[in-house]
């Protein structure tokens, strides 16, 4: 069954009984670390395929490895290091949790009763729950062959090269500068820090579509714009907003 939860409505995005997925205001990520926080949870929706180079340099195929796999050797290396993941977890102390293997052979979570609390099942819904907060799109590609998967790690590792030489920025005070000098985005600097990072990504989604709507509709009346080969479902401002 689909999760109809709103999340324009709570701050815990509920998974089952024992674990939901927290939803910080945007002040709580500045307070907790941007880009710590990012780093997290891009790690924890992360696949193979977006690791092709690390995987590379440990001269591990990144074919071999699942999602889940991946999934837990980033917790595990969360939990190693003692990090507080409360931001995400919310009351759910990932650092009390012990690995378990079940009789499949596949290694699971569970808590101090040996209950299950984190398998394939319900780390595809926290990843799931985690991009959908973030307005993030689920990388689904593949190399078609040893020659295409060679010249995309050799592309990937090029490109992670050029983006370590620049100057990082911060998403969040690019993002809010932008929005508060925007007419549509009702809130100053000081009142979207209580937004949810949800909210204000969905108003980082919206207001530049309804833009966009306007900026065609005149263009139509102006006959700079053909609306006959245009998705006028898709494109109109409040048709659905997507993942980015």
């Amino acid at each position: 069954m689909a999760n109809t939860q709103s999340l324009l409505r709570t701050n815990q995005y509920r998974i089952n009984d024992t674990i939901s997925i927290y939803v910080p205001t945007v002040g709580e990520i500045y307070d907790y670390g941007e880009s710590e926080y990012y780093d997290i949870v891009q790690l924890l929706t992360s696949v193979p395929y977006d690791l092709m180079v690390q995987f590379d340099d440990m001269g591990v195929d990144y074919e071999t490895i699942s999602e889940y796999q991946l999934f837990l050797m980033m917790l595990e290396s969360f939990m190693l290091k003692k990090k507080d993941l409360s931001i995400v977890f919310g009351s759910l102390n990932i650092n009390s949790l012990r690995f378990k293997e079940s009789e499949n052979g596949e290694k699971k979570l569970v808590n101090s009763k040996g209950e299950t609390v984190i398998d394939k099942l319900i780390q595809y819904e926290i990843s799931a729950a985690i991009r959908k907060i973030h307005f993030w799109t689920k990388t689904d590609k593949r190399a078609g062959n040893k020659e295409a998967k060679q010249y995309l790690i050799d592309r990937n590792r090029l490109k992670q090269k050029r983006a370590a030489k620049k100057k990082k920025s911060s998403f969040l005070d690019e993002s809010i500068i932008k929005m508060v000098n925007t007419e549509e985005f009702k809130y100053n600097y000081e009142s979207c820090m209580d937004l949810s990072i949800y909210k204000f990504n969905a108003s980082l989604q919206q207001i530049p579509k309804k833009k966009n709507w306007e900026q065609t509709i005149t263009g139509a009346y102006f006959g700079s714009v053909d609306l006959s080969k245009l998705n006028i479902d898709k494109l109109h401002w409040m048709s659905p907003c997507t993942a980015s």
